[in-house]
């Protein structure tokens, strides 16, 4: 019996054979009308050549009347020219005939034509009237009736040749449908036959495999062929024989399961806490025990130990919202100590369940940070200092160039000017990169001190949009807002968001073309006020999008790399939080939610009396 792959190679042969069968065949055709069009074209050709010496003799009886009736030296010399023009087209029916229908000849007609043209030449004048009347007008009737009848002869041939024509490229084409249609028969019978000998079986090893992973351990492949898929059904039988025997001792199967899960948790580096639904400890591995201390063999361990409050509360989110819960800013850390070091973690709680779907806990991972929290705060600290040193000099910088470029140290050339208004651009975009450097660091070292105040959104809306109306006019931009005025106020601090406004525009400013417009929108949520960036501009990539709040992952190279960045920072300082939706080519939308003011009781004086 064949295997598998010879079944395949044979099926593959065969319509190897078949197509190329089949293109030999319209070759073949192909060539042969090439052939029939040849042939019609010669016919065509032969009778053209004739009809045109027929008409050239037409055009020299005309003269010929005419010089029977009036002679002149004029009429003569026409009549040589048009009888030279009727030997050249002779010789060319001549030849043609010769290779097309070697049964018709010219040649005497020829030779007639060129006797009688010889005696005209050499006639006097005073005999061209007699000449023409006598000797040229009869010859030259008898020679029109001589290619008048060759020429009936030669459509009378033409007609059987096309009439055979037709019916042989009705033939070609009658055994190229034929060809055709038992190609596609023989090519659904292959295909056919392919899926009897080849899908088929292989679809009910995939069956049989399906089943011995659901559980169904009594079931066996048959593939009766030796070749590789006979060893793998061979293999997977065997596999299935050995789980079987290894499943009927239960006690057996739980012992491997409680080992097998015991490994998993033991060696993972991070700590880890596995509770149920209430959070009560019911598994931790050797990091977590020394994170914990004596309180880890406290079923309530989370509830006696400094930060467990923390753990606790994740997992009641997890378990309660059914998903896992995790987090990167500063809130999701977690400080606690081991010995006398204090270490950070940050909290990351998965829900658990059984394998019918069933929710028995969750599982929290605590990563230790502590080392990069150390690095950030150290990278932070190394930029503020930077920045604030290079603030001097670069500020000396521009000014020396604003000088030049106002001419107080002389006239400039153009080039000079072009060079100098390139440094001015570059010293202007250092010093947005520093000043953003020194907000995030203020916001790093929590230097930064909040003022907090009541603001209307629709104030802060016109406000964004005053600021950037100039530069919306020279870039040809409509900036709209959208909001009402009663919405309800905010409590954040003005510069802060002045600074997340003016990063959201400036970003939407700076990737929309000319034509395009910028919409600001407020609308209140519940206990929040949701503000919209929305722009048309070419929209942002996919994969770029998850990374796009991060410090410096401005890729185009015509921002800082630190205003979405410094956006989601003072955001979520605020109590807010800040996402992004964008498709290429259909525009960008940046929003941001913030927390609506509290109304604070009024005390209203009574007077007495």
């Amino acid at each position: 019996m064949l295997s598998l792959y010879q079944r395949l190679i044979l099926g593959f042969l065969l319509l190897i054979a078949l197509v190329a069968g089949l293109g030999m065949l319209v070759r073949h055709s192909f060539v042969h009308l090439s052939a029939l069009d040849a042939q019609q074209q010669a016919a065509d050709g032969a009778v053209s050549a004739l009809s045109q010496v027929q008409a050239s003799i037409a055009r020299e009886q005309v003269l010929t009347g005419h010089m029977a009736s009036a002679p002149d030296r004029n009429l003569y010399t026409l009549m040589l020219a048009q009888g030279e023009i009727t030997g050249q087209r002779m010789s060319t029916a001549v030849k043609t005939l010769a290779q097309d229908e070697p049964a018709l000849s010219l040649q005497n007609v020829q030779q007639k034509h060129a006797h009688l043209l010889e005696r005209l030449k050499a006639a006097a004048p005073d005999t061209w009237q007699r000449f023409a009347f006598e000797t040229l007008r009869p010859q030259l009737d008898e020679i029109d009736q001589s290619i008048s009848d060759d020429l009936r002869t030669l459509f009378s041939s033409r007609a059987a040749l096309m009439a055979n024509l037709d019916h042989q490229r009705f033939m070609l084409r009658a055994r190229l449908i034929a060809a055709s249609g038992i190609s596609i028969m023989a090519a659904i019978a292959i295909g056919f036959i392919s899926m009897l000998f080849v899908i088929l079986p292989i679809r009910r090893t995939a069956h049989t495999v399906r089943l011995i992973g659901q559980g169904d351990l009594h079931q066996r492949i048959e593939w009766r062929t030796r070749d590789d898929l006979g060893d793998i059904a061979n293999e997977i039988n065997r596999m299935a024989i050995r789980l079987r025997d290894l499943r009927e001792t239960e006690a057996g199967r739980r012992q491997m399961e409680q080992q097998l899960s015991d490994a998993v948790v033991q060696s993972i580096f991070e700590p880890v806490i596995v509770t149920d639904a209430k959070g009560h400890v019911l598994k931790l591995n050797q990091a977590s025990s020394e994170l914990l201390g004596k309180a880890a063999t406290d079923r309530m361990a989370l509830a006696n130990t400094p930060g467990g409050e923390k753990i606790l509360n994740a997992v009641r989110n997890a378990v309660s919202m059914q998903r896992a819960m995790t987090g990167e800013g500063d809130a999701t850390l977690l400080p606690m100590r081991i010995g006398s070091a204090q270490r950070s973690y940050r909290l990351r709680t998965s829900p658990m369940r059984d394998g019918d779907g069933k929710l028995l806990g969750a599982v929290t991972v605590l990563e230790d940070v502590t080392e990069l929290q150390d690095i950030d705060r150290f990278k932070t600290r190394f930029l503020a200092v930077a920045s604030e040193k290079l603030r001097g000099p670069l500020e000396r910088l521009r000014l020396a160039i604003y000088t030049l470029m106002r001419g107080h140290a002389g006239e400039l050339r153009p080039l000079q000017a072009e060079i100098l208004e390139g440094a001015s651009d570059e010293a202007e975009r250092l010093d947005d990169l520093m000043a953003d450097l020194i907000e995030v660091a203020e916001l790093d070292t929590g230097r930064r001190q909040m003022k907090i105040e009541r603001l209307r959104p629709i104030d802060v809306l016109d406000d964004a949009c005053h600021r950037f109306r100039e530069q919306a006019r020279e870039k040809k931009i409509e900036i709209l807002v959208n909001a009402f005025a009663d919405l309800s106020h905010i409590q954040v601090d003005r510069r802060a968001l002045r600074s997340i406004m003016d990063n959201l525009l400036s970003n939407a400013m700076r990737y929309t073309p000319a034509g395009g417009h910028i919409r600001l929108e407020a609308s209140e949520l519940k206990e929040r006020i949701q503000f919209v960036v929305r722009d048309s501009g070419r929209g942002i990539e996919a994969e770029r999008l998850p990374t796009i709040f991060g410090r410096f992952a401005d890729s185009s190279g015509s921002g800082t790399g630190l205003g979405l960045a410094l956006v989601r920072r003072l955001v979520e300082t605020l109590g807010g939080q800040v996402s992004v939706e964008s498709r290429l080519g259909q525009g960008t939308t940046f929003s941001f939610t913030l927390p609506i003011a509290t109304t604070a009781p009024s005390r209203h004086q009574v007077e007495i009396g």
